[in-house]
């Protein structure tokens, strides 16, 4: 039987994958691999990958927008997320400081199941 913080995190993953596959789709209906740029034709196909990685990141990065962008299989599984391509990818899409205030934030802590449970009720209207 699930805890019931597995059980939200399971559901706040649906929900990134969701927000992320339509924040990145292309017009043609395809994705961009954010750190290769291999064409991804299927949403089966696309991996949604961690900046700072999930092991590592801590609660209150790990299902933040912020730190999530589409990946291949390739890059987010056999390149462990393809790390120095995808720090220099988002500092060219999103400036130093956006990726400097990420590192920043990877040292907050937070009670896990209580921004959990405040991202679900965030992400559930977007």
């Amino acid at each position: 039987m699930k805890s019931k913080i597995r059980k939200i995190q399971d559901i706040l993953w649906e929900h990134c994958k969701r927000i992320i596959r339509a924040i990145y789709i292309k017009d043609d209906g395809t994705w961009d691999c954010f750190t290769c740029i291999r064409r991804i034709d299927e949403p089966a196909k696309a991996q949604t990958g961690h900046f700072i990685p999930s092991g590592s990141c801590g609660a209150f990065l790990r299902y933040d927008l912020r730190n999530l962008r589409i990946q291949c299989y390739n890059c987010n599984i056999n390149l462990g997320g393809n790390g120095a391509v995808f720090y220099k990818n988002l500092v060219e899409e999103k400036g130093q400081e956006y990726v400097d205030q990420l590192f920043k934030d990877k040292q907050k802590t937070v009670k896990a199941l209580d921004h959990y449970v405040k991202l679900v009720s965030e992400y559930e209207k977007m």
